[in-house]
């Protein structure tokens, strides 16, 4: 019991022992909070590389980060201006003005647009000449300079924002590996690059063996410098079904493992595991990244859930044809444990978690901050694909009730 000092009086004693306990509850508590944040992950080190075992998220109930449910811009139409009619939006991103860049592969265009939505200018388009495309698959950005690839030309367009076209890059296919892909670049220039296997697919029946693809480190001109990571492919089946795609991959399982990269460094992903690896541009592992994630164990429910879910056979696919690859087909023994990896404006990894056909549209990201802590998970708001998250906003692609797409922001809310 605590003891009232000599001099102080009755009711001031009264007060110092109801304040003396407030500090002792909250001190106890927030004590607590360390405790259980620093027994959820440990740190060690394996020869030089850093390994950050997760046991359970730092986050406990009530804290954590939100997006919005209600977007703050939203850029499209159904019909009219045709610069602002998507078809196929294979990416965006915000650059540092507001201005965002939309990567139109439908049209093999680049679209600007102001930080309210208005459409500022197209950059590229069809055709062979200087900072045309004929596919264009990758898009990035770095200051004031767009970057746009063009996979069957295996050339990089480089444009100002003003839409001159600075720079056509050429880029190699490096010894031993297949076609190349340019995804993004590091802060001093040179080139991320993802390198299809040399030699293509063994055109056999039955189940095909996942391939092993490259990510590589080429110069700013487009020359092959070094192997940075191998990123599995997932297994294929071999069918002679008339009028089913050749090839396809197994259900319920990814094409080629997620990995994505930030500043100086490549995170890689593994298909079925709780599990990523930060390496850096000379291919070095740097840090693994471990956390627990559900079994998702293949099971004959699952299977006849993905029949059910995709009962309907694709556009342009044979009815019959389709049938028959839905009793036919061979599943894997369990499904991936995440899908996509992305990394924020403040270098903090997210992995978007596994969600199979049957599953509602929305999707839930595991996070962790800059050292590989898992801090939890964040949900987004239904049918929305993911392209960027800044510092204060979640940038992607949504369809509305009659599947037009939209490019649309959402505030983020850093709580927590």
């Amino acid at each position: 019991m605590m003891q009232k000092p000599d001099g102080m009086s009755t009711q001031s004693f009264a007060v110092y022992t109801a304040v003396s306990f407030v500090l002792l509850v909250l001190n106890t508590a927030v004590g607590s909070d360390a405790i259980s944040a620093r027994q959820s992950y440990s740190v060690r080190d394996s020869g030089g590389i850093t390994i950050v075992e997760n046991s359970g998220p730092v986050w406990s109930g009530g804290q954590g980060w939100r997006v919005g449910t209600d977007p703050d811009l939203s850029i499209g139409t159904v019909a009219g201006d045709p610069n602002y009619i998507f078809v196929q939006v294979r990416g965006a991103v915000r650059m540092d003005d507001g201005t965002i860049v939309v990567m139109e592969s439908g049209t093999n265009e680049l679209r600007l647009f102001d930080g309210g939505g208005g459409f500022v200018r197209n950059l590229g388009g069809t055709g062979e000449g200087p900072g045309e495309f004929r596919f264009l698959t990758e898009m990035w950005v770095s200051g004031d300079t767009i970057f746009g690839f063009c996979n069957l030309q295996k050339r990089i367009a480089v444009f100002n924002r003003g839409g001159d076209v600075l720079e056509m890059v050429r880029v190699e296919v490096a010894e031993g590996a297949g076609n190349p892909a340019a995804e993004d670049q590091f802060p001093d220039g040179t080139l991320l690059v993802l390198s299809a296997p040399s030699g293509g697919l063994s055109f056999t029946l039955g189940t095909i063996k996942g391939n092993t693809w490259r990510l590589d480190r080429f110069s700013r001109d487009g020359r092959f410098m070094n192997e940075i990571a191998f990123v599995k492919e997932a297994d294929r089946w071999g069918h002679d079904i008339p009028g089913v795609w050749s090839f396809p991959y197994l259900p319920l399982t990814l094409g080629i493992g997620p990995h994505a990269a930030s500043r100086h460094h490549v995170y890689v992903g593994h298909h079925t595991q709780g599990r990523i690896e930060r390496r850096n541009g000379s291919g070095d592992l740097i840090r693994v990244i471990r956390w627990p994630t559900p079994e998702l164990r293949v099971t004959d429910r699952e299977k006849r859930r993905y029949r059910e879910a995709r009962s309907e056979p694709p556009r342009d696919v044979d009815r019959a044809g389709w049938n028959r690859y839905l009793r036919e087909t061979p599943f894997p023994d369990r499904m991936p444990a995440y899908r996509r990896l992305l990394v924020d404006g403040l270098g903090n990894p997210w992995a978007e978690r596994y969600r199979p056909p049957w599953e509602s549209a929305q999707s839930s990201w595991y996070v962790f901050d800059d050292q590989g802590v898992w801090l939890g998970e964040v949900p987004v708001p239904d049918g929305l694909w993911v392209f960027e998250v800044g510092a204060d906003y979640v940038l992607g692609l949504r369809r509305d009730e009659l599947d037009v797409p939209f490019v649309v922001t959402f505030p983020l809310h850093r709580g927590g």
